[in-house]
């Protein structure tokens, strides 16, 4: 057994035992500690799954780098011959490329293909209709489309969809397919992860989605508790975070659980001896009673002072939080030292530990929003700028372009509406590349392409991408080469107010424009 799942099951036999009258450690389940806090969990790493996580890393290089030195040798040794993502172990290969594998296996059932030209994707045996889950068209294929590539799906001289061949073999998948936006100028396909929307594969993703293989992650799930409303968010300190957590799932010790657990028998409630239960000890035992009255009098106080300081000074899903504390400290106290506290007193307790510890706070500063300013345009230069207007119901996009000398100097502008647009992200990188097309078209070499999408121009500029906009992308960097200068920046919408009207009016015709 390797190291690895040595400590996983060590882990596991302390956590949770499957002899009942052996869970005296096991206060709460593993499988719900490995939940994120939002689950009701505590996000322990589980060693088994990031070790998983882990190995797809590597996988993952020799996927979307398979020109590496890795790849290379590990090519040369494993299979030369084969796809990596079909291979199979031999029977005398070694641990490390088992492992590879087993990282492989994690990645693959969450891998698709985001279309450039088309030409390395198998229509029928590849996940390539969806950038959020796997989907492929579904058989049986006839004879003549069984060794089918996207790159025959689009017309040979535009590289735009053949509509008529795409209902012929996949009438029911027309819309999806005519959604996907292919390179134009002759884009790589890449194949993405679909957990992330860079469709960059990284270990958290990949730890979350080996929980969920391992079912832990989706196992038991309490729907009915808003964890990170109802515990975690509050502004309490941490101790009375996981105070709450631990009164949610159970996991203190009243009398009532130690003598399930077969720890402590007949043990009472401390203040009116009888049987001790969570419900109990925090509501229903007379000095709880009491004091939650306090609690309910003074909250009254405060309602009736609102316009003035409160007469305590807390919030009331605060206070509540203290006034739980409070009980189980002098529930405790009354236990191991023999030390009674009256119910106003407990109240009183939780006022002032609660002061105490707003009071140490330090103070907030307020939270002062970051303005990116577009730089100013040179002196002399043609900008180009872009907008789109899309409309959800209808998928459909009306992206717009003008062309400026001298940044007020508008001399030609033009829209081309279109059809089957899934994202307005997807409408923007439209407008930008059919701006740069009508530039080449009049032959234009020094331009600056503005857009009132950030999120755009910052995955132009970083080199990073999104698996909707791939196609589009790996165009813009195309077509920048025929430009001796060319750069991309952001810019106010309110600066692209004839844009705007201009993507409105083509979005409502009918009949698509051409330059």
């Amino acid at each position: 057994m390797s190291l690895c799942k040595r400590i996983q099951s060590a882990l596991t036999r302390f956590w949770w035992d499957s002899d009942p009258e052996n869970r005296k450690t096991s206060w709460v389940a593993w499988q719900t500690l490995v939940k994120s806090k939002k689950e009701g969990g505590l996000r322990f790493r589980d060693i088994q799954a990031f070790n998983d996580a882990l190995l797809a890393k590597i996988s993952w290089r020799l996927i979307s780098e398979p020109d590496c030195l890795l790849a290379r040798v590990l090519a040369g040794k494993y299979f030369h011959d084969q796809i990596f993502l079909d291979v199979t172990p031999p029977a005398n290969c070694s641990y490390g490329w088992r492992d590879i594998l087993i990282g492989r296996d994690l990645i693959k059932e969450r891998l698709e293909w985001a279309i450039g030209d088309g030409k390395e994707v198998r229509v029928w045996q590849d996940a390539w209709l969806s950038t959020t889950e796997c989907a492929r068209p579904m058989g049986p294929a006839t004879e003549e489309s069984k060794e089918l590539k996207v790159s025959d799906l689009l017309i040979e001289h535009s590289q735009e969809l053949d509509t008529e061949k795409i209902n012929n073999l996949f009438p029911q998948l027309l819309e999806t397919i005519l959604s996907i936006r292919p390179s134009k100028w002759g884009g790589k396909d890449k194949q993405i992860w679909l957990r992330q929307s860079s469709g960059t594969y990284s270990t958290k993703t990949g730890y979350f989605s080996a929980l969920e293989a391992n079912q832990l992650e989706g196992a038991n799930k309490n729907q009915s508790s808003d964890w990170l409303k109802e515990v975690w968010k509050l502004p309490i300190p941490p101790k009375l975070n996981l105070f709450l957590w631990k009164i949610k799932q159970r996991a203190i010790p009243v009398g009532e659980i130690l003598e399930a657990r077969h720890i402590i028998s007949g043990a009472k409630c401390p203040h009116c001896s009888r049987e001790e239960s969570i419900l109990h000890i925090f509501f229903n035992c007379p000095h709880a009673v009491e004091v939650w009255k306090f609690n309910v009098y003074l909250g009254w106080k405060m309602l009736l002072t609102i316009t003035s300081l409160p007469r305590c000074g807390l919030g009331h899903t605060t206070l509540e939080a203290w006034v739980l504390w409070s009980i189980w400290s002098v529930r405790n106290q009354n236990i191991f030292q023999n030390r009674a506290f009256s119910a106003q007193e407990t109240v009183l307790k939780a006022i002032t530990d609660a002061k105490e510890w707003q009071q140490a706070q330090p103070p907030k500063e307020p939270s002062q929003r970051k303005i990116i300013l577009p730089p100013r345009s040179p002196a002399g230069g043609i900008v180009c700028k872009s907008d789109a207007d899309w409309k959800s119901d209808r998928h459909a996009a009306g992206p717009a372009w003008s062309v400026y000398r001298n940044q007020n100097e508008k001399f030609i502008s033009h829209s081309l509406p279109s059809a089957f647009v899934i994202s307005s992200l997807v409408a923007e990188g439209l407008a930008i590349r059919s701006a740069m097309e009508h530039a080449i078209f009049l032959e234009m070499k020094n331009m600056v392409f503005e857009s009132d999408s950030l999120q755009l121009v910052i995955a132009i500029k970083e080199g990073s991408s999104f698996s909707d906009l791939h196609g589009i992308i790996s165009d813009i960097y195309l077509l920048s080469q025929f430009f001796d200068s060319v750069s991309f920046r952001f810019c106010f919408r309110e600066r692209l107010s004839f844009e705007d009207n201009l993507a409105k009016q083509a979005l409502n015709d009918s009949v698509p424009n051409s330059f």
